[in-house]
């Protein structure tokens, strides 16, 4: 998906562990969600960090396991990049 003007190495790293971790699989290519997958594109950059972060660290409560699997081996750098970068995309 297009993402606005930014650190386009940044853009470049997030579409790489976004690649990799399939995020586009239950989020859309878009990022727009879908059925009980919420909508993550042009979210708040802070937000989008504190959530991936409370994924990663099991501490965010009342859903599924699937999003603390695939954070798991996330690096905070990298929450960082992906944080960045969704919150662009359009």
């Amino acid at each position: 998906p297009p993402a606005d003007a930014g650190d386009g190495a940044r853009i470049q790293r997030a579409q790489a562990i976004v690649a990799q971790n399939r995020c586009n699989a239950c989020h859309k290519a878009d990022f727009s969600g879908g059925d009980n997958v919420p909508r993550i594109a042009n979210q708040r950059e802070d937000y989008l960090a504190k959530t991936l972060r409370e994924y990663k660290d099991n501490s965010r409560h009342g859903y599924d396991g699937t999003m603390a699997d695939v954070m798991g081996s996330v690096t905070s750098d990298q929450i960082a990049d992906l944080a960045y970068y969704i919150a662009r995309v359009r």
